[in-house]
């Protein structure tokens, strides 16, 4: 038993370079050797992080090679080191923000079923310090309020609880990246303070280049090791981020996933209603619907789109006719194509896909006819503007939330699968041209 780790090492020497050998495996120290049990302490905690995510599994099949038998752990080093207060902390040479949107709170955070989770989650942030989940992992289309929940984090945090509360935009660090000098672990703690939240907005932005992964790696850890909550946003999944490393892919998706769904017609209704009262104009359920179903799926938008119809108000004196409403959502200078028509769309779909024109609105479920049929549907929602319930009819009298649920499904496949994407946008860019063509011929007549 007592030779089982010089054998082990000796092992480990042959299938690792020298470097790696000496800079990883040499600095480990053997604290127990007994009852089946090798237990290695590491130098740093940096150093433990680095070996338990590259070298362990090698470290163990080389030990087993020796003993079947044998339990191999590796230990953090002791010595915690006590977190010491600071003005402003930074990440590397990067300073995270304290102060926050003071119009960005919970209390003026439009609610709606499609986002509800996401919002009871983040205020679980601030009231309860020691929920079960770290990090929160928010993720949801662009627009909808997930940097908003950030801002209501931080200013919630300072108004109520001790500690401090830091907010980073990771588009910052398209111009820091590269050059973010490295810190060790242990060294997180002069940098980061007294911190007990950390904010990061826009993960899926996090440079690929330069050393910032290998640093946010650290902090992670750190945070997560003296119990820093941590609340993260991004417009994918923790595993559909391309240029993440896969350590940091699965270390996001240990605490709590909330996604912000992008709203159907009642979601949409319901924020539109919310901010036409927000602006004291005249409403009515007409406006609202006309909105709901041909406006955007984008909080931001959704707001420039009343205050449009807010000065047409002000200066007519009376709500606008529908004309002037598509004006004032699509404007003058992209109109969507109104003759394109769902037939013609329909007709492309199933000739890219190879499958029948006549089988498309039925209830046939094979795979090829299910993907056209649903890209159809997107396509048609995208290029004409017609209702949901109108493209349901197109397509074999379904109903609208059958579409509403296909428009989310090809937006959702459209981000994490390139083909699928590039072949959606073939399909578009030949519609559009053939479409031209054929108003450019009339006009001609």
């Amino acid at each position: 038993m007592d030779s089982l780790w010089p054998e082990a090492r000796r092992a480990l020497k042959q299938t690792l370079t020298a470097e790696q050998f000496q800079q990883w495996i040499e600095p480990l120290k053997v604290t127990t050797l007994q009852s089946g049990h090798l237990v290695l302490q590491a130098p740093s905690r940096f150093h433990y992080y680095w070996i338990e995510e590259h070298y362990l599994a090698l470290m163990q099949s080389s030990c087993r090679m020796i003993d079947s038998g044998v339990r191999l752990l590796l230990q953090k080093p002791d010595g915690q080191g006590k977190a010491s207060k600071t003005q402003r902390p930074f990440i590397g040479n990067v300073p995270l923000a304290t102060t926050f949107q003071t119009s960005q709170t919970f209390e003026n955070y439009v609610l709606a079923p499609f986002n509800r989770f996401a919002f009871a989650a983040a205020k679980d942030v601030c009231q309860d310090a020691n929920a079960a989940f770290n990090p929160l992992f928010i993720e949801g289309p662009p627009g909808l309020g997930k940097t908003h929940l950030l801002h209501a984090i931080g200013n919630d945090w300072q108004a109520n609880n001790d500690g401090s509360v830091a907010y980073l935009s990771c588009r910052n660090l398209l111009v820091f990246g590269p050059s973010i000098p490295p810190s060790p672990y242990e060294g997180l703690w002069q940098t980061l303070g007294d911190l007990k939240v950390l904010l990061v907005d826009d993960v899926h932005q996090v440079p690929p280049e330069g050393n910032f992964q290998q640093h946010f790696r650290e902090i992670f850890n750190w945070c997560y090791d003296v119990g820093t909550r941590m609340v993260f946003t991004a417009t994918r999944l923790p595993h559909q981020v391309p240029d993440l490393s896969l350590g940091l892919r699965s270390r996001l998706g240990w605490g709590l996933i909330a996604r912000i769904q992008e709203p159907d017609i009642d979601g949409c209704y319901q924020v539109i209603e919310t901010f036409l009262g927000a602006s004291k104009m005249p409403s009515s359920k007409e406006i609202c619907r006309y909105l709901a179903e041909h406006g955007p799926l984008n909080f931001h938008e959704i707001k420039d789109f009343v205050e449009k119809l807010q000065e047409i108000v002000e200066k007519e004196g009376s709500l606008p006719s529908l004309k002037e409403r598509s004006f004032a959502i699509h404007g003058n200078t992209t109109p969507r194509p109104e003759r394109l028509s769902m037939q013609a769309i329909q007709k492309e779909v199933c000739a890219a896909y190879g499958v029948s024109l006549e089988a498309l609105p039925g209830a046939t479920k094979a795979r090829p006819l299910v993907i056209a049929r649903q890209a159809g549907m997107y396509l048609s929602r995208k290029l004409t503007g017609s209702t949901y319930a109108a493209i349901g009819d197109s397509f074999g009298g379904r109903d609208h939330s059958t579409v509403i649920y296909a428009c989310r499904k090809v937006r959702a496949e459209i981000r994490r699968n390139r083909v699928f994407a590039e072949r959606i946008v073939e399909i578009e860019k030949k519609l559009l041209e053939d479409y031209k063509e054929e108003v450019t011929g009339k006009s001609k007549d």
